[in-house]
């Protein structure tokens, strides 16, 4: 954004810089907003093809023998539901990309803004919600796959698990904020500039 801060802080300023028009500034920031969404979707796809190339590699037969009849359901129902989930939300990325590309007036380009906004928040609250569904099958099939498991094993056995998630869970949301939270406070940056536009 250090071009758009260079027209903004010269923008009338007549010494050595040329007048920049507000249509211009709009083009600039349409330009850098289409560039924001494109790499949305981008992300979207190379997670998609990371996570189902993890799910083939590292989910075997014999994974799927060795946990419960709940687990193992979930094992392997778990690649129709991410490539579900995956696939429904690059077309939603996509679509809002080509609506920023060919949007023409300045509030068209806000509300497909918002729009991608919205679409990245349930992207990743929809990822965060099916890995705790996971989390807590996990603890169910840890308490009912060995009826002889001590009262204290099984605390133990939760209390790893937990911790465990926990952790992973931390890292998700962590990534989700560096990768995607960078890329939509860019967005949101170019928002309030065409806040301003389209109130002067």
């Amino acid at each position: 954004m250090e071009e758009l801060d260079l027209l903004k802080k010269h923008w009338n300023n007549s010494q050595q810089f040329p007048k920049v028009s507000t249509e211009e500034i709009h083009k600039m920031i349409h330009k850098k907003s289409s560039s924001i969404v494109m790499w949305i979707f981008i992300i979207s796809i190379i997670e998609f093809l990371v996570l189902n190339c993890f799910s083939y590699f590292f989910i075997t037969e014999d994974s799927k023998e060795s946990v419960g009849p709940l687990y193992r359901f979930m094992i392997t129902n778990l690649d129709w539901l991410s490539l579900g989930i995956s696939v429904v939300f690059i077309y939603l990325f996509y679509c809002n990309f080509r609506k920023i590309s060919v949007a023409d007036s300045t509030r068209t380009l806000m509300k497909t803004i918002l729009n991608t906004k919205k679409t990245v928040n349930y992207y990743i609250y929809t990822n965060i919600t099916v890995f705790i569904i996971a989390f807590i099958i996990m603890l169910i099939d840890i308490l009912t796959i060995d009826d002889k498991l001590s009262l204290s094993s099984a605390l133990i056995s939760i209390g790893v698990v937990i911790i465990i998630c926990g952790i992973f869970l931390g890292l998700l949301w962590i990534y989700y904020k560096l990768i995607y939270g960078f890329l939509i406070k860019k967005l949101m940056k170019n928002y309030k500039e065409l806040e301003k536009i389209d109130y002067e």
